[in-house]
């Protein structure tokens, strides 16, 4: 299922960018266009790496976790004459048939899969432009390689340690598992603790665009390094959360036996709970905190006390700037990633500020660009920027960096002088006033413009880009979760089918049904619980740092907790984890010959 996913979801990704790349090759896109494939590109490029990452470790952690349960059957093998590389072929061919399967699967999935992301897409708004796409053999190359790399990159750590297993693994009935991680698992483990770790030292040097990117890539870092320690870690959480319910239940107790002395099923059961609610819970609130730093930068920004929509149409702007009781009167014109400002008038009505560099300087062959474009792009003061100017390519060399307002300024601000003669027939989707004794209402009566105050338009700016992240984040972690989902269910299964001797020995010592069925579900509750945790410390450490960098040189910054989607996180976890263990104890104990 989880190949099955990572294969439909490189197929929609190889798709759409290809389609990406093939539309903006046509002649006759808008700059506004252009922008919107970009965008469109880089979306589905994040979708797609986090998605990935959640496929190879689901696929790699469920193929190490079966294998550690078929100790008995691959030392039978081995006990019989099978060599290890046998048995390590053995393992790598069940993964490529896997492998074969799902890809199958995922390419006749695809299809639908595309024309549905599009739909919604064009149902939000997000895409207006009609994409042209690439011919189909180019996902299906793609997705043939990308199926069957994930599976044996999943299998391959497995496939080492199967070839390990000795032949008196035959003749085991128990065990003591293992705790102790690897040499390797020590050093990975500790240097993917040891980045994020580092990231307090240079938390003064950090500025809030670097934030936010470290809280989307950071956690994937992190969980990793857990997981390398996640057989003592999850078993020792796991038996700190069951102390408050032991002594008062004798499930309770049972359960937190069994944490405490296994290691491979905690481990198992912790990796996609953690993976999941560190990864999506650090992204949740990155955006939630993005949206409060641009709103809190609209508010210090801001100059006038009014902003008007023009809703597309042309009067709009020529009645504001021409009215001789409008005090002030500032188009925005947004051409591509480049805006055509007047500095002068921008600077009452917007608050432009120089951080580096002179305003002043503005002219001919000189630009201002803002912070997050100069960190993004490496052009500082001096440097060259390219962008378009009537369809033809200029190069300006960045005379001033100016402080980041996303929803009032554009990354590059080029002065008249620049804009080309394309700049004067663009339509100013806001027109930000100072209507002085002006009535706007009645100025602007038979058109189409909305007249906002400051605070409306900021609140109403707000709430856009919240439901814009909305829908980002299903894009985003809506195979990622379905991973997780299909790991957490197989985790629990897996687990419990293991213990069917032992489910079976204690109902004859007199345990009934509804104790079995409490024991998994306590069981399932204290592990999930502690990767929770870790999940919400991963976000909290996340959240942490961007607060920190978006607050230190910009004070009233609103702070917007996303609890809803946080708590559904949360409650979707545990109740997966509780189902699968209440369904897999029934089957157990109701199992023949178990015992």
């Amino acid at each position: 299922m989880a190949l099955s996913c990572g294969v439909v979801l490189i197929a929609v990704a190889t798709t759409l960018v290809g389609a990406v790349d093939v539309s903006t090759r046509r002649e006759g896109l808008s700059a506004a266009e252009r922008l919107q494939l970009e965008d469109l590109a880089a979306m589905v490029g994040i979708m797609s790496g986090v998605a990935l990452f959640m496929a190879v470790f689901v696929v790699s952690s469920t193929f190490g976790f079966v294998i550690a349960a078929r100790q008995r059957e691959l030392g039978l093998l081995r006990l019989v004459g099978a060599t290890p590389r046998q048995v390590r072929r053995l393992v790598l061919g069940e993964s490529a048939v896997v492998a074969v399967v799902a890809t199958a699967a995922g390419l006749v999935l695809a299809v639908p899969a595309t024309w549905a992301l599009l739909e919604l897409l064009e149902a939000k708004g997000l895409l207006t432009v009609e994409l042209t796409m690439p011919p189909p053999w180019v996902a299906w190359t793609v997705c043939t390689g990308g199926g069957v790399g994930v599976a044996l990159l999943g299998s391959w750590r497995a496939s080492k340690r199967a070839a390990r297993v000795a032949p008196v693994a035959a003749l085991r009935e128990a065990g003591l598992e293992r705790r102790r991680p690897s040499v390797a698992q020590i050093v990975i483990g500790t240097l993917c603790l040891a980045g994020p770790a580092s990231i307090f030292v240079l938390a003064d040097e950090i500025s809030p665009l670097v934030a936010m990117i470290v809280g989307i890539l950071v956690p994937e870092l992190v969980v990793v390094g857990l997981v390398c320690f996640g057989r003592l870690l999850f078993p020792w959480l796991g038996g700190l959360m069951a102390r408050p319910f032991a002594r008062r239940d004798v499930a309770a107790r049972l359960a937190r036996d069994h944490v405490h002395t296994g290691a491979r099923t905690p481990a198992a059961l912790g990796a996609p709970i953690l993976a999941i609610a560190a990864i999506a819970g650090s992204m949740i609130v990155t955006l939630s905190f993005a949206a409060d730093w641009s709103t809190a930068l609209d508010r210090e920004h801001l100059q006038v006390p009014a902003v008007v929509e023009t809703n597309g149409d042309r009067d709009v702007a020529g009645r504001l700037t021409s009215d001789p009781d409008v005090r002030l009167a500032d188009p925005r014109r947004v051409i591509g990633e480049h805006e055509v400002i007047d500095v002068h008038l921008v600077e009452q009505t917007r608050g432009l500020t120089a951080v580096r560099g002179s305003l002043n300087d503005l002219g001919d062959d000189r630009v201002a660009v803002t912070e997050t474009y100069a960190s993004d792009s490496g052009a500082g003061l001096g440097e060259q920027v390219r962008f378009r100017v009537d369809g033809e390519p200029v190069r300006a060399r960045v005379a001033a960096v100016v402080r980041d307002a996303p929803d009032l300024f554009a990354e590059v601000l080029v002065p008249p002088a620049l804009g080309g003669a394309r700049a004067d027939r663009v339509v100013p989707d806001v027109v930000f006033v100072d209507p002085g004794s002006a009535d706007l209402d009645a100025l602007l009566a038979d058109t189409s413009a909305t007249v906002l105050s400051k605070d409306a338009w900021i609140a109403q700016t707000d709430a856009e880009t919240r439901a814009g992240n909305q829908l980002g984040l299903w894009v985003l972690l809506g195979p990622a979760g379905l991973y997780a989902g299909i790991a957490i269910v197989n985790s629990v299964l897996v687990g419990v089918s293991q213990r069917r001797r032992q489910l079976r020995t204690v109902a004859l010592l007199g345990a009934t049904d509804d104790q079995l069925r409490r024991m998994a579900t306590w069981e399932a509750g204290f592990v999930s619980a502690a990767a929770l945790l870790l999940g919400g410390l991963v976000t909290g450490f996340v959240g942490a740092l961007i607060r920190y960098a978006i607050t230190r040189d910009l004070a009233d910054v609103p702070m917007t907790m996303p609890w809803l989607p946080l708590t559904a996180i949360v409650a979707t976890c545990l109740g997966l984890a509780v189902v699968a263990a209440l369904a897999g104890a029934r089957l157990a104990a109701r199992s023949p010959g178990s015992g």
